[in-house]
């Protein structure tokens, strides 16, 4: 707190107080909890008008279809969901930040899905990159904490500054610089950015992170392509693909080598890696905005894969249940 002129407490708001940085005189505070990270998230993008608003991914549309396991897959990795022939599966889509309205022609998309088995279930979320754009809580939450507006307008000279001087911001912006923005769905490949655990045939915890491939191929619109297009493409796109044959996709899980970097969200794998085809996600067909007020849960893992072992996994998922209860 601080003391004005008639010796009058002067208490900020919570949310500013105890979980974000003053930017304006560049105080630090200490490490974020999920309720601090949360707490950003709705300074950031919350609306008083609107309490029960999604404060990130929020412009999205839903679906449903399929994920068909390889054959044989459990030969190879022991998780007996993928013992059935033919799994129920949720998918929504969706575009980074809390913006109903924002332009279909932005970079940061997600898709998630909810994997119902007849007695296990597997709850997926996964992003259009590779890396994140923080390794830990405390750079999770200074990177939206420094994009609040203040008086009206965000200190883009201060972000810039940051940017500069936290490795992992710069090195995320540099990978960005190489994302294209894709035309459609059907054509963006998806990861899982996190390290998970998966239980082999020899009964070993091996780690890898997964990736969905489309089976038509990754593409990126050039400037004249995007510039003919309007802000809400993507979802008349999908209608018009689900109604001719499915959008499919293959899941890939890509095996450490013994030098990469498992606890570090922020750090690309370069080089050769083993791959196992997992199974093939088949989208079938549009099911509205009935999905938009869900949750899905990263860390809803079937039986014989095992939770990421980096700083910010469970505080993702904690964050995640935070939001889903505010808005209720």
């Amino acid at each position: 707190m601080f003391r004005i002129k008639n010796t009058t407490k002067f208490i900020i708001s919570s949310i500013l107080a105890t979980t974000i940085c003053v930017y304006a005189n560049e105080t630090q505070v200490k490490q974020y909890d999920a309720e601090g990270i949360a707490d950003v998230f709705y300074a950031l993008n919350g609306d008083s008008k609107d309490p029960h608003k999604k404060i990130n991914h929020a412009k999205g549309f839903c679906a449903y279809g399929e994920f068909v396991p390889t054959k044989n897959i459990t030969n190879t990795l022991d998780i007996p969901l993928l013992k059935e022939k033919s799994i129920k599966t949720e998918v929504r889509y969706s575009l980074g930040g809390g913006s109903r309205v924002a332009s279909d022609k932005s970079k940061p998309r997600g898709m998630a899905l909810k994997i119902q088995g007849e007695k296990d279930e597997w709850e997926i979320v996964i992003l259009n990159t590779e890396i994140n754009f923080a390794k830990n809580p405390q750079e999770f939450g200074d990177f939206f904490a420094m994009r609040i507006p203040k008086g009206g307008k965000v200190d883009s000279d201060y972000i810039a500054k940051k940017t500069n001087e936290v490795a992992s911001y710069r090195n995320f912006e540099e990978y960005m610089k190489k994302i294209g923005i894709t035309g459609s769905v059907a054509n963006t490949m998806y990861h899982s950015i996190h390290t998970f655990y998966f239980k082999n045939a020899k009964n070993q915890m091996i780690p890898a992170r997964f990736k969905f491939v489309p089976v038509n191929g990754v593409s990126y619109l050039n400037e004249d392509q995007l510039a003919k297009l309007g802000d809400n493409f993507l979802e008349s796109d999908f209608k018009a693909k689900t109604s001719k044959a499915p959008i499919a996709y293959k899941m890939i899980l890509v095996l450490a080598n013994p030098k990469d970097k498992t606890n570090d969200t922020t750090a690309l794998w370069n080089g050769k890696h083993k791959e196992i085809e997992v199974g093939t996600l088949l989208v079938k067909q549009y099911n509205g905005d009935v999905c938009n007020g869900d949750v899905f849960m990263p860390n809803i893992l079937p039986t014989g894969v095992e939770a990421p072992k980096d700083p910010l996994f469970e505080i993702r998922n904690d964050v995640y249940s935070i939001t889903f209860g505010r808005r209720q």
